[in-house]
């Protein structure tokens, strides 16, 4: 089909759903398709409206209530239009409101795999107006659609077994409130007036105060978790491997042939395609491709294949062994030789595997390093082949970032599938990630075509082997494999033929020790054009908006439900870095000094004053420095002083003076020590002792409910808290030991308070004894008891515990805090292939550790280090509209938070160019002695 061929049948299935809904309407009104006059009036007194991904129908002037029971009717995209087109006529009759997904594509993303638990199969929403009228419109939505397909809805409680109706108690128009977590949150009302949050749960969970309407028929369900289930009165089932919406894979015992077994479940209409299959096809299939492949060696053995109810279920033999994204790490034999042997023996055998699967004439379009198991004989087996099929056969698009070639990434949703040159590059591709560690993801630049795909490959194989010696003996196989177009790309006879070169001639195992770092030019572009672009990507309109609506720049993931002023998501942080970069000499590239500081001036001016317009909006509880209002009016005073803006000065300082010095959480992020962080920092900068005075009390607080043992402290954030964090206790920087520690270490140095000071040796004391070590690298785990996972980041691990200990080391000079941030740094740059890009978990808040250590301690080598983490941020760079930016957390696009998009990343560029101190921080002095009694007052 041509390309105006294809934009045409988009075109018309963008509206295929919205104009059956008018149509019903319309002919409840008796008015006909031919109505003429206003919209509503032509539709027969409805309001119908976009707003994406839904589609809103609404009674003209008829108000919907607060909260009440829902009703949800599900659809496969085959059945859409015939349900959709039966339940309007029925809504439209009782001048029920309603919305449905917008288009088919819509849809797609309610019934696909990936759709999110609690939200999956919801096609149609209805909002009765009572539970009288809810009850009968279930019964005839029931009958009307009765038959027809589609998947479970897991929040809900069916209407009847079989039923594509569903109900659950819910918000139906009460506006979202900003909660302490610093998200919007949906809230239902009790009768006593108390507010609780609307639980979307992946199970059916109404409030005990919300009776139930719906008596006739009720399908049954499940109020509590078994301890065990029993399957095909064969396996017991007792631990989840993980859960999804097209169903759950878990670990069974297999009570007939003994041992254990792993089972995947598929659910009814999950992933339904417009051909009409689903999961449960996508199972079936399976299940042949391990009668096929599992005695080739390739793969498991099928056990059973049977069903239950109207699930599916598929029992496969359990495959003893290591993922080999986690062999390629913790897999590793001490001795390097060894471990250049074993790796070079796994890619042979992964090789070898392929080549079996081709030869059977498949292709399995999803090799990667998770769909790899190695044996403890270095054995290897391919898992979840659902996605092999015969090339030329119909499939619908599926492969995993980084693994995909560029032709695979860009080929049609529905199609043939691919040939056995998607595999090459998979293969390429995944001998990348063993040799290095680091995930060869590279995210698509727009325009397209403007760099080369092979340089770009090259280039981040470049920075990933740097030093590596069996990345640089396997660079002509993973490079040749990894080529853009596939008639240039390795086949497999000269990649074995390669290794067996390897075997029979000296390795050329030569290190390439030359570390990837920026040169002046290639930074300068990086943090202008990042700035660039966070300028461009402002939205005018709601910088104008004169009540503060909307958001001022774009954001992805949980970003969309966050405080669009707060630091985390929002303008708070940009604020701050627009403020530190008008505090820099002008750059010698990017337009010249007065262009440059004008729209640097410009751009914060309007980002200020609509978040002050924004501010009077709405209430947000949360104090936090990241998630709440202290991070907030510690930038809208930054903005100020850059600008020399007295009010908006007043604004921050103002909001700042009605933070809380008591609170539940803690933490930095949402809760007290970030509050402490900010009142410090205003009462230097402002010298009023309001701040000071506030910040005492902040700290008399968080010693109040600290958890001490003669060794250790800890804080939990209370369970009775409403907030997702609730009974947590961690060590990190975000929400622990090493935040909290932050704050009470420089309250001690700045307040001279002995009691503060004794916590914070206490908590460093806690961290070095929760440390472990592999090497010279030093790791810790989210909370007590959690295990030995590597986390090498700010928010929880290495990066932000060793803010933390460096900062001891400072102020008290012991040389254990000092060997234990060491540690961390090891840690941190050891991961830099490894990492994202973002400051909370990635690459730029480790760096700003690295400048850390070399500030404090006047190292120029952890600034080198620093540099190398900007380098990696520069290999994943894209070019959007000419312009070279860092994608997000996610990866694929571009968003301007700053703990989790571009405005942290461009502070960390900002401060290994020019220097200066880091951000959000409140810095004490060297060696400080600390005499003052207890309790705050200085003498």
């Amino acid at each position: 089909m041509s390309r105006t061929g294809m934009e045409d049948r988009a075109g018309a299935d963008s509206h295929l759903l919205e104009d059956i809904a008018r149509a019903a309407v319309r002919r409840q009104a008796g008015r006909g398709a031919g109505g003429t006059g206003s919209e509503a009036a032509a539709d027969g007194g409805w309001e119908i409206r976009h707003l994406a991904p839904w589609t809103y129908v609404t009674p003209a002037a008829s108000p919907i209530r607060a909260q009440g029971w829902k009703l949800h009717v599900s659809a496969t995209q085959l059945a859409a239009p015939l349900v959709l087109a039966r339940a309007a006529e029925v809504l439209a009759r009782h001048r029920c409101p309603f919305k449905f997904a917008a288009t088919l594509d819509d849809l797609t993303a309610l019934v696909g795999r990936g759709a999110d638990r609690s939200a999956v199969g919801k096609f149609i929403t209805v909002y009765p107006p009572d539970d009288e009228t809810a009850t009968a419109v279930a019964e005839e939505l029931h009958r009307a659609t009765y038959g027809l397909p589609g998947p479970p809805v897991l929040s809900d409680r069916a209407y009847q077994p079989g039923s594509l109706v569903h109900y659950r108690f819910g918000v139906f128009s009460a506006q979202s409130v900003l909660d302490n977590d610093g998200g919007y949150s949906s809230r239902l009302t009790a009768p006593d007036g108390t507010s609780v949050v609307d639980q979307r749960n992946a199970w059916y969970s109404p409030p005990a105060w919300a009776p139930c309407p719906f008596e006739s028929g009720r399908a049954p369900v499940r109020t509590t978790a078994p301890e065990a289930v029993l399957l095909a009165d064969r396996f017991v089932v007792r631990q989840a491997i993980r859960l999804g919406a097209k169903g759950g894979v878990y670990l069974a015992e297999d009570r007939l042939a003994g041992g254990q077994v792993v089972i995947k479940q598929a659910r009814p209409h999950l992933s339904s395609t417009l051909g009409g299959q689903d999961e449960r096809d996508h199972l079936r299939h399976e299940a042949n491709m391990l009668d096929h492949f599992g005695p080739l060696g390739v793969t498991s053995r099928k056990v059973d294949l049977f069903e239950q109810g109207e699930d599916l279920f598929l029992a496969q033999e359990h495959v003893e062994g290591m993922v080999l994204t986690t062999w390629a790490g913790e897999g590793k034999p001490v001795s390097p030789d060894r471990w250049q042997d074993m790796a070079v023996s796994v890619v042979r055998g992964l090789t070898g595997l392929v080549g079996v699967v081709h030869e059977q004439g498949f292709v399995l379009r999803d090799l990667t390093p998770g769909n790899v198991i190695v044996g403890s004989d270095g054995r290897c087996r391919l898992i979840d082949l659902e996605m092999a099929a015969v090339p030329g056969t119909p499939v619908t698009k599926a492969f995993t970032p980084g693994y995909a070639s560029p032709q695979q990434m860009r080929g049609p949703r529905h199609g043939p599938a691919p040939t056995a040159e998607v595999d090459l590059y998979a293969l390429g591709a995944t001998v990348f990630f063993l040799t290095t560690a680091c995930q060869p993801v590279l995210s698509a630049d727009e325009p397209s075509g403007v760099r080369s795909w092979d340089s770009r490959v090259r280039t981040l194989f470049d920075v990933a082997s740097a030093g590596n010696a069996l990345a640089q003996a396997m660079a002509p196989m993973i490079l040749g494999l990894m080529r853009e177009d596939p008639a240039r790309r390795w086949d497999l006879r000269r990649a074995e033929e390669f290794l067996d070169k390897l075997d029979t001639e000296p390795r050329p195992f030569v290190p390439h020790v030359t570390a990837h770092r920026l040169a002046r030019a290639d930074q300068d572009r990086l943090l202008l054009d990042g700035v660039a672009h966070t300028l461009q990507r402002m939205d005018r309109g709601a910088a104008g908006d004169p009540e503060g609506r909307g958001r001022l720049w774009p954001t992805s993931g949980s970003g969309d439900t966050s405080d669009p002023c707060a630091v985390q998501y929002g303008s708070a942080g940009v604020l701050k870095l627009l403020a530190s970069l008008l505090d820099t000499p002008a750059c010698e590239e990017g337009g010249g000094p007065e262009s440059w500081r004008a729209d640097l001036a410009d751009g914060l001016r309007n980002a200020a004053e609509w978040t002050v317009r924004r501010l009077a909006s709405e209430t947000r509880p949360s104090p936090g420095l990241y998630f709440g209002r202290a991070g907030i009016a510690w930038g809208l005073h930054e903005a100020g002083r850059a600008l020399g803006d007295d009010g908006l000065r007043a604004a921050g300082a103002d909001l700042a003076l009605g933070l809380p010095t008591t609170w539940p959480n803690p933490d930095v992020c949402h809760g007290l020590a970030g509050t402490g962080l900010t009142l410090l920092h205003l009462w230097h900068a402002t010298g009023d002792e309001r701040f000071r005075d506030m910040a005492d009390r902040c700290a008399d607080a968080l010693l109040a409910c600290a958890e001490r043992t003669p060794d250790t402290v800890l804080w939990t954030i209370p369970k009775d808290f409403p907030s997702v964090l609730a009974g947590a206790t961690h060590y990190g920087f975000a929400h622990g030991v090493a935040g909290i520690g932050t704050f009470l270490l420089a309250a001690a140095t700045g307040l001279g308070r002995d009691d503060c000071m004794d916590t914070a040796l206490l908590g460093g004391r806690t961290l070095l004894a929760a440390a472990y070590s592999t090497g010279d690298a030093s790791w810790w785990a989210v909370s007590p008891g959690a295990g030995t996972v590597k986390l090498p980041h700010w928010c929880s691990g290495s990066s932000g515990v060793g803010t933390f200990l460096i900062r001891l080391h400072r102020a008290t000079g012991e040389e254990r805090f000092l060997q234990a941030a060491r540690s961390a740094a090891a840690a941190v740059h050891g991961s830099r292939l490894s990492s994202g890009t973002a400051a909370c978990h990635g690459l730029a808040g480790d760096g700003q550790f690295l400048l850390d250590m070399a500030d404090l301690l006047g190292e120029p080598d952890y600034h080198a280090q620093a540099e190398e983490l900007a380098g990696c941020l520069s290999v994943r760079s894209v070019l959007r509209d000419g312009l070279l930016v860092v994608p997000d957390e996610n990866g694929d696009k571009v968003s301007f938070g700053w703990n989790t998009g571009l405005a942290g990343v461009l502070d960390f560029l900002h401060r290994t160019r020019h220097g200066g101190a880091r951000s959000w921080m409140v810095d004490v002095p060297a060696r400080v002695t600390v005499s003052a009694p207890a309790g705050g007052q200085t003498p």
